[in-house]
């Protein structure tokens, strides 16, 4: 990849990513509460009504948000730029040859975003644990709310734990990304390139359509690991019968003990909270994409008239 197209990669996943925590961070809260502990609340709506009254809106639904927004940021350059490179020696490995960017073959698609969302795994792992810790640090006794802030947590995490305890539940994790960016990437794609007139290419399309092909891939991403999310939070937040468990392990035992709804807890508010989101990621991203290229083509542009009056 030319510096250029990494910066623009890095960028705009940045900007896209951390829009995008912003606009779904409170839905979050209230995911993770409900997977946190299945018997606190009735359901959604009792879990909103509850954090409000008992936290207020900031202290409750945002709090732990500003490590998650930079970790968003960091996790989205990181996976857009790691597809950007995978893509290429994806479609070498299944075809021989490369297409275009954005025509590439969806096994392509799905192999690249997977890969990216192994690579990305390892700076969301410590991220969304401190989020999950202090998204349900409220729910705790008095006496067990030792967390200050999100540094707060990092540091106590480290010192009582070391680098192993801030990436608790990294298997999961690297499932989750894996399976759910190969989605992610194939859904968007699939979206928009339907959805473009003849003879239009990927970066021709309306910021409507990027806002609903990223809502859809947003949908999809969660559909089809929200099962593994569930452990994975159960994990982090410290419920001691999921500890040592393999994924296998762990959501055999989560069938047994909450049943189907323990595996899909919490997944109307996620499911709701996913296009938004991602919608605002991809069109942001998108957007982002056409600033450098309309940059550039001024670049060039500045380059030909100065031959010319050279």
């Amino acid at each position: 990849m030319h510096d250029g197209n990494f910066l623009k990669e890095v960028t705009a996943g940045s900007v896209g990513g951390a829009l995008a925590t912003i606009v779904e961070y409170p839905l979050d809260t209230i995911k993770v509460r409900l997977q946190d502990d299945p018997h606190r609340y009735r359901g959604s709506l009792s879990c909103i009504i509850e954090i409000t009254r008992s936290e207020g809106i900031f202290g409750g639904f945002f709090r732990g948000l500003p490590l998650p927004v930079i970790g968003a940021a960091v996790e989205n350059a990181t996976l857009f730029a790691t597809y950007r490179e995978a893509i290429g020696p994806a479609q070498d490995l299944f075809y021989r040859k490369r297409c275009e960017p954005d025509t590439e073959p969806y096994l392509a698609v799905f192999t690249a975003a997977a890969i990216g969302g192994i690579v990305v795994s390892h700076v969301l792992t410590p991220a969304e644990l401190i989020k999950c810790k202090m998204q349900v640090q409220n729910t705790l006794p008095e006496e067990k709310r030792i967390y200050k802030n999100s540094a707060h947590c990092v540091t106590s995490i480290y010192r009582s734990s070391g680098i192993r305890g801030l990436f608790k539940g990294h298997v999961s994790m690297i499932m989750r990304e894996a399976l759910g960016c190969g989605m992610y990437f194939s859904t968007f794609q699939l979206v928009i390139r339907n959805m473009l007139q003849e003879g239009q290419v990927f970066t021709d399309a309306s910021p409507f359509v990027h806002f609903l092909g990223g809502g859809c891939a947003g949908v999809v991403f969660w559909t089809s690991i929200y099962p593994i999310d569930v452990l994975k939070t159960k994990v982090q937040t410290n419920r001691s019968e999921y500890g040592n468990l393999s994924i296998t392990q762990g959501l055999m035992r989560l069938y047994k003990i909450e049943g189907m709804r323990g595996l899909i807890r919490g997944y109307g508010v996620t499911a709701i909270r996913a296009f938004p989101g991602n919608a605002v990621l991809i069109a942001a991203y998108e957007q982002v994409n056409r600033i450098f290229e309309a940059q550039g083509s001024t670049n060039k542009l500045l380059c030909v008239c100065s031959g010319l009056n050279g």
